[in-house]
């Protein structure tokens, strides 16, 4: 059995980022599991419907890297895509294994703070995330990921 990951090594990764030291893309290669169930929130299954350009249900680490770090997708939008300005807490549970087939999971909430130029305007953006990762304790990928966020925030840079 492999120790479980801790809330320094997750905030990690996101200060990796914000020194520059790793990308978006680094991280899902690397602690993200390619079949990952990724949902953006509000995926059109509620009454708001679908409240933003990438909001959805994916169902791979490739589909979620297109639809937002591919063409068209909110990085594009953004003249150097999101920059990680500031990670305001990192929360970690280990499995309480109420649920069977969840007991080999971490479970651990990131909070950050997100900025970066629209591209079309030249204007200022920011957003604040809070991302629930799933994370098999065996491999530390995340399986399943459910990101909440600002929709008006999203909408702005693909709208202006």
């Amino acid at each position: 059995m492999t120790n479980p990951l801790t809330a320094s090594e997750i905030r990690g990764w996101f200060t990796d980022i914000q020194n520059g030291d790793k990308t978006f893309g680094e991280l899902m290669q690397q602690h993200v599991d390619e079949n990952v169930e990724w949902t953006v929130t509000c995926p059109g299954d509620g009454p708001l419907g679908k409240t933003t350009p990438i909001a959805g249900v994916y169902h791979s680490r490739e589909a979620f890297s297109k639809s937002t770090m591919g063409p068209g997708g909110l990085f594009s939008k953004l003249t150097e895509g999101i920059k990680v300005k500031e990670v305001i807490d990192v929360l970690v549970q280990p499995s309480q294994c109420s649920n069977p087939s969840e007991c080999h999971l971490t479970k651990a909430v990131v909070e950050w703070h997100g900025t970066g130029t629209i591209k079309k305007t030249g204007k200022g953006w920011d957003n604040y995330y809070a991302w629930v990762f799933h994370f098999n304790n065996e491999s530390k990928k995340a399986v399943r990921v459910r990101a909440y966020l600002d929709s008006a925030a999203v909408n702005l840079a693909f709208e202006e």
